[in-house]
């Protein structure tokens, strides 16, 4: 790359908020690692988040998520999410920690090792903030994180589809219109990356 160009991308990243790590991953798949939300509960087939993100972003997107996922279960099969060579993974879980009342201590612990792990294997994270009612300590867990971690996190869409009625399957699913709406925010996160790491290529 010339001169020119890398000053390009340089002012390019700089745009686009905080430098995004490991952009230049040898991995070639994208990921959705989560629970019963990336798994797609609640919605038909096809509608699943990452469903509508392989067809709004033209790749090929793995579902790696399990109904009823703690962080703590995602940490412990976060090697089966490393074998599909990811270059960038999103990352949702924590949700069935608030319904479980794991202490927000220990959601926090094995979010911060599933990062690290990712990160370690030059992989691109993408954190979804899970938002919820009356569950300002996990709130703060996610703000934490936001804090420790340069890398780009989805904030507060998922919290609007789970207090919204209209957008839910059940008391804690989101349906085909929320799943959209997801998706949506996903992209909108997902597309300057998708531009920058193209211009390292």
């Amino acid at each position: 790359m010339n001169r020119s160009a890398t000053l390009l991308l340089v002012l390019f990243l700089a745009s686009c908020g905080p430098p995004v790590p490991n952009l230049d991953s040898p991995g070639s798949t994208i990921v959705c690692f989560g629970d019963s939300i990336t798994a797609g509960v609640g919605a038909g087939p096809g509608e699943a988040y990452p469903d509508l993100l392989a067809r709004r972003l033209g790749a090929e997107v793995v579902n790696a998520g399990v109904p009823g996922d703690t962080a703590a279960d995602g940490l412990a099969r976060l090697d089966e999410v490393l074998d599909a060579d990811p270059w960038l993974v999103v990352v949702e879980l924590g949700g069935n920690d608030i319904l479980r009342r794991v202490p927000p201590e220990q959601t926090e612990a094995a979010l911060r090792s599933i990062l690290d792990r990712l990160l370690a294997a030059r992989v691109v994270p993408v954190l979804v903030e899970i938002e919820a009612p009356l569950a300002a300590s996990y709130a703060k867990v996610f703000d934490r994180l936001d804090e420790a971690y340069d890398i780009p996190v989805v904030e507060d869409v998922l919290g609007d589809i789970l207090t919204d009625p209209a957008l839910k399957s059940d008391t804690i699913h989101p349906n085909a219109r929320g799943y959209e709406m997801l998706a949506e925010a996903l992209v909108d996160e997902l597309e300057p990356i998708f531009e920058a790491r193209r211009k390292l290529r």
